[in-house]
């Protein structure tokens, strides 16, 4: 006996045979199934966290306190369009002042300040402050950042996004 028959002891005769017609009958009902799925998905799409609005809706800006409140070294969470977009605000040890979502950009953890970076605690990935750039860890794309004013009279506003880098402005 053969070596193959020791370890696939199945006759032929007893394996069911699909027909040519049976399986291209299937490919199309898997392939209708794929395309009803995805047109769902795209009927129900809605921005992701972070995005841009499509509709062109602008944002109204949030008041942050006195720019003078913020030490080097210090941050202050903030919510920008709506409860769920949660973000940070943080005086660098330079004294700059910066504002990114707070939404890691590797699956999506909430990112603290800690030790003059910003830090994901899920899989230990960093952004540097000054333009949240990663230079640690899984993340590969850079923080979305948030556009600060600061009125004449002090008071610190957030006023929109931050193009990405690499994007051009639009004019």
């Amino acid at each position: 006996m053969a070596k193959w028959r020791k370890a696939f002891p199945v006759d032929l005769a007893d394996e069911s045979f699909i027909s040519r017609r049976e399986f291209t009958r299937f490919l199309a009902l898997v392939s209708a199934g794929f395309t009803a799925g995805i047109g769902y998905l795209w009927g129900r799409k809605k921005p992701l966290e972070g995005a841009p609005d499509p509709h062109g809706v602008t944002e109204t800006a949030v008041a942050l306190g006195l720019a003078s409140e913020l030490a080097p070294g210090q941050s202050k969470l903030f919510t920008f369009r709506d409860q769920d977009d949660r973000c940070i605000l943080l005086r660098t040890a330079e004294g700059d002042l910066k504002a990114y979502r707070q939404t890691c950009t590797h699956l999506g953890c909430a990112v603290r300040f800690k030790g003059g970076q910003l830090e994901c605690p899920c899989h230990y990935g960093y952004f540097e402050c000054g333009h949240g750039f990663p230079v640690q860890g899984p993340p590969t794309r850079p923080l979305s950042g948030v556009a600060l004013e600061v009125k004449a009279d002090g008071t610190l506003w957030a006023v929109g996004d931050l193009p990405k880098p690499g994007e051009a402005k639009e004019a």
